[in-house]
């Protein structure tokens, strides 16, 4: 006996397994559209058949159901059950990344409170009788008087000051004083020049 002959009874019974398993799915799969579009209409009466007992006595029983209907039956509630638990997953995920997000959009509204903190506090810094004596002196006497103090006070006197009259005196300023003041005076006064100067010195 070749080989060919002795697989074609194991090719026929599992051939015939393949079509037994798509027909109990393609009947189940009828049956749930039926049960959807019949959701909300009367329920039909079951049908009883009649059965005469032993003692001679007829009774109405209901049908045993069908080979399909228990399999369709036992797949149903876990089916359900794997939906109902890829739905919470799903739901869990996307309140984690709500979460995430809150969190995230918090963090930068406390670092923007915090920056309007400090950009209050630099203005707020220099007195208006010092203000006003560096306003009447020369650019040359006021540059050589605020180079030599502390940069963050010159560059909040300097801020508060008209535009030409703060060019004139950070030109007589030496180069590199005049820029680290004036470096000091946009990261106070100009957000996204913070972030870049805070974003440089982390890298």
């Amino acid at each position: 006996m070749s080989i060919q002959t002795k697989t074609r009874p194991a090719l026929r019974g599992l051939s015939a397994a393949l079509c037994l398993g798509a027909f109990l799915m393609q009947a189940c799969a009828a049956r749930a559209e039926e049960a959807k579009a019949g959701a909300d209409a009367r329920p039909e009466p079951v049908t009883k058949v009649r059965v005469v007992s032993p003692d001679g006595r007829t009774e109405l029983v209901a049908p045993e159901p069908s080979e399909v209907e228990r399999y369709c039956a036992a797949i149903a509630d876990p089916a359900r059950d794997t939906r109902a638990g890829l739905q919470q997953k799903r739901l869990q995920e996307l309140e984690a990344q709500v979460s995430a997000k809150v969190d995230e959009l918090e963090a930068k509204r406390r670092e923007y409170q915090d920056w309007l903190e400090q950009r209050r506090a630099f203005i707020e810094s220099t007195s208006t009788i010092m203000l006003d004596i560096y306003a009447k002196m020369k650019p040359d006497a006021a540059a050589s008087q605020l180079a030599g103090i502390e940069r963050t006070t010159a560059a909040s006197i300097i801020a508060k000051l008209k535009s030409r009259q703060a060019g004139d005196i950070l030109a007589e300023m030496p180069a590199e004083v005049a820029a680290e003041i004036a470096n000091l005076i946009v990261e106070k006064t100009d957000k996204a020049a913070a972030n870049a100067v805070s974003a440089k010195r982390q890298g």
